[in-house]
């Protein structure tokens, strides 16, 4: 039985609130693609990757609060509330900064996330979910 959306929100409101990234990882599809928003970092592709992007962040001091959450049958819609961590020098390019995770679902698992600066747009790359057929793995080498 696959993972309801709403049993993501909640996992990945309290991890990001924690900053417990590791707790994502089972929720990670392997091939999962992280996409930044006009070009602003590069992108991630696979499990690994997004979770030492999520250390890196964390190690460099960035913290996060969720405002918002909208759920969807195929997407989680964040809204993020960057700041640096009680013992971090603040930053101009952090400090109140807000943004929009969309987590995309397939299977119970999140295949794509995607950045966005604007909460409309964010909302509406959600909701072009419905249009979208759902991501399907690769068979592996072995499942053939």
């Amino acid at each position: 039985m696959s993972t309801s959306p709403s049993t993501i929100t909640a996992l990945l409101r309290d991890a990001l609130n924690q900053g417990e990234r590791l707790r994502l990882t089972n929720y990670l599809h392997p091939d999962v693609h992280w996409h930044n928003p006009h070009g602003q970092g590069a992108d991630y592709h696979g499990r690994t990757q997004v979770l030492v992007c999520y250390a890196r962040l964390h190690a460099q001091g960035t913290r996060t609060a969720v405002e918002e959450t909208f759920t969807y049958p195929q997407a989680v819609v964040l809204g993020l509330r960057a700041h640096p961590a009680p013992d971090a020098e603040p930053t101009p390019t952090v400090e109140g900064l807000l943004l929009y995770q969309v987590f995309h679902i397939a299977d119970g698992l999140i295949t794509h996330i995607d950045g966005f600066s604007d909460r409309y747009t964010a909302l509406d790359a959600a909701y072009a979910d419905f249009t979208r057929p759902p991501h399907r793995q690769r068979p592996r080498e072995g499942d053939r």
